[in-house]
């Protein structure tokens, strides 16, 4: 029995409906499958070994208290992520940190970055379609590379 390929996947690390509504509607009719995590607890979740093939790239937000599942969700942000991704996630899949936060994002690329991984960093306040779309090239790039 022939299985069909994986279909590439972004993890989409946000708690904002109306970000999130965004993410949708810029990977609508692509071949990407958008897998939400609105939590740091459901991230984490997702990040556990072994749940994360088929990720081609991570979208992640720093700031995530607004659909907490559990108590612990509210301290969890996505600078708490970082570790998890670095020992779960392979090097070659692309990140964006969109997070509007001041101070934790700068420090979140620079891990990110110093453990292999290839980094963008746009605000969501001026992400755009546009700019999405040519980071989403580099997602397409490193998945077919590591995929044929």
């Amino acid at each position: 029995m022939n299985m069909a390929p994986l279909k590439p996947r972004i993890l989409l690390i946000e708690d904002d409906p109306g970000r999130i509504a965004t993410f949708r509607s810029w990977l609508e009719g692509s071949e990407f499958v958008l897998i939400e995590a609105s939590s740091g607890g459901r991230a984490a979740g997702v990040l556990k070994r072994g749940m994360t093939e088929g990720i081609a790239g991570i979208c992640l937000d720093n700031d995530l208290e607004k659909q907490p599942v559990t108590q612990s969700d509210l301290s969890l942000s996505g600078s708490m992520l970082i570790n998890a991704i670095t020992q779960s996630v392979p090097r070659f899949v692309p990140i964006l940190i969109h997070s509007m936060n001041d101070q934790k994002p700068p420090r979140m690329e620079k891990s990110l970055k110093s453990a292999g991984f290839s980094v963008t960093r746009i605000r969501m306040a001026i992400l755009t379609r546009e700019r999405f779309q040519v980071w989403l090239e580099d997602v397409r790039e490193y998945w077919e590379d590591m995929n044929y």
